[in-house]
């Protein structure tokens, strides 16, 4: 037990100057210009996350409007006996078949490619399978257009609208200047209306487009702003968690530090793995069993010395009777 107070003013100090360094450390991350930390890395993976949650969700629900769409035209087309309106619903089911496959593999940006088509191909070739050719009660179809521009918007990109609103514009241009029309239509095209009637669907997917472009935007800004709030108070709370975590080891193991020089030579600290103070306590642990070594050679070495002295006194007492012994007159 002597050797043990001479390691309470070093391992006190020892100590202390760990938490310091901790105090430290936890100041100045995240570290500038040297990467991102590993809590920062762990942040932004789950942005990414709940980013790609938040699309599946979308994609899906999209996916089943989509699809009970074209099973609720089914029955109409069949009623018609029009072999290019069955068609047309069938191809979209199918479509919408291989998107739910996509959906499943995870493929999220084929799926939303996928839907846009089943409804820009809806479209068209209701419209250019007219036996008639374009008459006025065929205009409306142009209008749902748009939805194809929300698909865009909602499941990809936000600037992917602009591309899907210029294709479909290209498309009304070419469909009314291309494809063959009734009397009715030409004459209404003739006619002062014929402007209105141009005009309308081409306004409506520009409008649209930029509407939904800064509405989607302004959304995707205050959902990353609020991700980010989230993400602030979470890295603080689990500042605060392992700062309380590293003060508590470093109390427990002050104590354990001050027990070992109060003579406690089998104390030893007891921390978990996932304790930041782990490694350190098991160094310290290390040290204190070998000071408990040193203490018991030192002890032994003690009375292996009073052994020897003894000896070493008897001996000699042993030598001076026998040199009395000798030198005694018979």
């Amino acid at each position: 037990m002597t050797a043990a107070p001479a390691i309470s003013p070093e391992g006190v100090g020892a100590v202390l100057a760990l938490r310091e360094k901790e105090r430290q450390i936890m100041a100045v991350l995240p570290i500038k210009n040297r990467g991102e930390s590993l809590v920062e890395l762990e942040a932004n993976a789950a942005r990414l996350t709940r980013e790609v949650d938040r699309r599946k969700q979308v994609v899906s629900v999209v996916l089943l409007i989509i699809s009970i769409f074209q099973i609720i035209n089914l029955p109409g087309a069949i009623l018609m006996h029009s072999t290019m309106a069955i068609g047309t619903v069938v191809l979209g089911l199918i479509l919408c078949g291989f998107a739910a496959l996509f959906n499943r593999l995870g493929q999220l940006t084929v799926v939303s490619l996928l839907l846009i088509a089943v409804v820009d191909l809806g479209c068209g070739l209701m419209l250019l399978m007219t036996p008639m050719g374009l008459d006025v009660g065929d205009l409306p179809i142009f209008d749902v257009l748009v939805v194809s521009e929300l698909i865009a918007v909602s499941l990809l990109p936000a600037t992917s609208i602009f591309p899907v609103a210029a294709s479909n514009i290209a498309f009304i241009v070419a469909d009314l200047i291309f494809q063959m029309r009734t009397p009715a239509l030409n004459m209404m095209l003739s006619s002062s209306m014929g402007y209105n009637a141009i005009m309308q669907p081409i306004a409506l997917q520009l409008v649209v487009g930029v509407i939904a472009y800064i509405w989607v935007r302004s959304a995707l800004r205050a959902i990353a702003r609020a991700d980010r709030a989230e993400e602030i108070a979470e890295l603080r709370r689990r500042e605060v968690e392992q700062r309380a975590q590293l003060d508590t080891g470093v109390e427990y193991l002050s104590q354990i530090l001050i027990r070992a020089a109060n003579g406690e030579r089998s104390v030893r600290a007891q921390l978990g793995q996932d304790d930041q103070l782990w490694r350190v306590s098991n160094s310290l642990n290390l040290l204190l069993t070998r000071l408990w070594r040193t203490g018991q050679i030192e002890q032994e070495n003690k009375q292996l010395r009073g052994e020897v002295s003894r000896l070493t006194e008897a001996l000699h007492i042993a030598r001076t009777m026998s040199q009395r012994r000798t030198q005694a007159p018979s």
